[in-house]
């Protein structure tokens, strides 16, 4: 469910969330989001007040430093990149070949990069080993618009914690319902930063692309749960402690 905050982009619970036998995912203990950087002071006491004790940022380190997050009392901030060079898979904006095609071309690759590139997949697998030291404690992670990073992230983990792929898609494409009040902000402004149709493509979320990256870890590894085990070192033991700790029946 989303989360109403005054600075932070695309805030989400996935409390409540269901599996088929009636388990569901505790609420108040996942959160993902967008960057922290215009987190309010209401914002951040809001989340330290949750409990909030690990926050996972999946930028590279050139967006963390412009953009640096706001710290939260009492929570420790992780950098784990799962695109230690992000401008090496997407183009500059500013180069004058910049267009809507490109930018959705390039988000596709992003998609193919997560699943199958060393840097990724380590930083997926040290997800997890934070997720399993953490007791139970509540987590937040995110990227820059907590879409694509962080939403492979989500889709890991829910398919770690047995929800179905159906929901696991709905459960991502509620972007967009974030993205269509950024976009209409967009198209109110008088000198936008680049046109609208290249906007969409930059706050959009698409299913294919999420199925594009399902089905490259099929390849390789035939299926999701394969490859969180022999990749990510998340197996039955691993998905027990993640039971236990977010689940409730």
């Amino acid at each position: 469910m989303f989360l109403q905050f005054e600075g932070i982009e695309n805030a989400r619970d996935l409390g409540g969330l269901c599996r088929a036998d009636g388990a569901r995912i505790k609420p108040g203990l996942l959160f993902r989001t967008g960057r922290l950087e215009h987190a309010t002071d209401g914002d951040i006491a809001r989340l330290a007040g949750a409990g909030v004790r690990t926050i996972i940022d999946l930028r590279d380190p050139g967006e963390r430093l412009r953009a640096p997050d706001r710290m939260v009392p009492g929570a420790e901030n992780l950098s784990l990149p799962a695109l230690p060079d992000l401008s090496g898979v997407m183009k500059p904006m500013d180069d004058g070949g910049f267009s809507a095609q490109r930018v959705h071309d390039d988000f596709i690759q992003i998609y193919r990069y997560l699943a199958t590139s060393d840097a990724s997949i380590e930083a997926y697998k040290r997800f997890f080993a934070v997720l399993l030291a953490s007791g139970g404690a509540p987590v937040l992670w995110h990227c820059t618009q907590g879409k694509d990073r962080t939403g492979v992230a989500a889709l890991l983990l829910l398919t770690a914690l047995g929800i179905d792929g159906e929901t696991i898609e709905r459960e991502y494409l509620l972007t967009n319902e974030y993205a269509a009040e950024q976009l209409a902000g967009f198209e109110r402004m008088e000198n936008p930063p680049f046109p609208l149709d290249v906007a969409r493509e930059v706050f959009t979320v698409y299913a294919d692309n999420l199925r594009l990256y399902t089905r490259c870890v099929q390849v390789e590894y035939g299926t999701v749960l394969n490859y969180l085990e022999l990749a990510l070192d998340v197996g039955p033991a691993e998905i027990e402690t993640l039971e236990r700790y977010y689940l409730e029946w």
